[in-house]
């Protein structure tokens, strides 16, 4: 029962539940996934004689877990010596029902690029660190936001003694940066006014729950604090967190900031140490000499600590937000630190209130049955259907208006619990 919400939590979203994003999104999306990265490793195969043994071990397990999801097969346990093997197999044990659209939609989404992972650790020249299938679309897409990045970056430098007013427009900069998509970034063009202080309103009738004054106050109190950002996507969204993060530092607020990066690679564009460490180095070694100094104070910051970077396997794992005290107590445990803790988008708001059918509603503090080492806020654009914290009807209306717009990142919510 959870006491807050007022009864027993609903179910989460599996495919099971037809009119809903998740269902397509297991039905479509997630094949169309997995045949991208089957045709990118056969071509990489035929290129290079030297991966060519490794690519068709790759390909037919990538093929077989396509097969089975389509055919609504169960979920098998998972291989090798990993820190977070043992986890998901007792998960995958305990899970009933446990086929590909029958399970929870969060646990089946993880898994898959849990296995993906898997297919690729256990061959010779196409393991991660050294090998990331994703790497080369990630770091094209920082490459097509540098144009954008360069205005934003000759915005930064203008900020000596940031004010409220200057944190709240790069706490927005953070959120829209997370309407990024990998396979439409060639097609966005920011559009700066949205991060302007004249005209940092702009976009509030599409923060469909809003606790940014809130926000703002909270940090605003503090003398010297810590600030936790659990990232989510690279390129263009994790500069936008780097801006915050030094607007954060700059002020008489924040003394630390902690970001916390996937250990794998994860939904195709989450944060690896390679990403950040690519756009440290493509900041440093621009021409441009606005993003040269950024990426110079930045590697700075870290050496010096104020700025730190960490990974933990439970980022990866299939579990809600409220398991981590059980699953991972020594992550739980740092986080109580924290003055705040910053979740960026969707996956991450997902966890936090795990995936569940809450009528939309219901409250933020309610849905995040009891987690909370350290106060906290989520940062999301809307990409997928667990809501909540919205007035009665608003987020039915807009879907029944265009159900295509609710899940691309149009809208957005800032939501917390301080």
């Amino acid at each position: 029962i959870n006491a807050e919400y007022g009864g027993t939590p609903p179910p989460q979203l599996s495919g099971q539940m037809l009119d809903t994003f998740c269902y397509t999104s297991i039905k479509d999306r997630h094949p169309v996934t997995i045949t991208k990265i089957i045709d990118q490793i056969f071509k990489l195969g035929v290129k290079d004689e030297k991966y060519s043994e490794d690519a068709k071990e790759v390909t037919a397990k990538l093929s077989r877990l396509k097969n089975r999801l389509q055919t609504d097969k169960e979920l098998e346990e998972l291989k090798g010596n990993g820190e977070d093997v043992e986890t998901w197999n007792q998960a995958i044990k305990e899970l009933k029902p446990n086929t590909w659209f029958s399970a929870p939609w969060l646990f089946i989404e993880c898994y898959m690029y849990r296995y993906l992972h898997q297919a690729f650790q256990s061959t010779a020249t196409l393991t991660y660190p050294s090998f990331d299938v994703f790497r080369e679309e990630k770091c094209q897409g920082l490459i097509d936001s540098l144009d954008n990045i360069r205005e934003i970056a000759s915005l930064l430098s203008q900020l000596v003694n940031p004010t409220p007013r200057d944190i709240e427009m790069f706490i927005k900069l953070s959120l829209w940066g997370n309407k990024t998509d990998l396979s439409l970034l060639k097609h966005f063009k920011l559009d700066l006014s949205d991060v302007q202080s004249a005209s940092v309103d702009k976009d509030n009738d599409r923060i469909l729950s809003n606790d940014l004054d809130k926000v703002i106050k909270h940090l605003t109190s503090l003398d010297g604090g810590k600030v936790d950002i659990v990232l989510d996507n690279s390129g263009y969204e994790l500069f936008g967190d780097l801006c915050l993060a030094e607007v954060l530092l700059t002020s008489p607020h924040v003394s630390h900031v902690s970001l916390h990066m996937k250990s794998l690679p994860w939904f195709v564009s989450d944060v690896t140490e390679g990403d950040l460490q690519f756009m440290l180095d493509t900041l440093t070694g621009s021409s441009d000499e606005c993003l040269s100094k950024l990426g110079c104070r930045w590697k700075e910051r870290f050496s010096e600590g104020t700025l730190t970077a960490t990974h933990h396997h439970f980022w990866t794992t299939h579990a809600g937000f409220s398991q981590m005290e059980k699953l991972c107590p020594d992550l739980h445990n740092s986080l109580k630190s924290s003055h705040l803790i910053l979740c960026k988008g969707d996956l991450n708001y997902r966890k936090l209130v795990n995936d569940r059918v809450w009528p939309h509603d219901t409250s933020f503090s309610g849905a995040l049955e009891g987690f909370k080492p350290a106060p906290l806020c989520a940062l999301r654009t809307i990409k997928s259907d667990s809501i909540v914290g919205c007035g009665t009807g608003v987020v039915e209306g807009l879907i029944k208006g265009d159900r295509e717009q609710m899940f691309c990142g149009t809208y957005a919510l800032i939501s917390s619990n301080l």
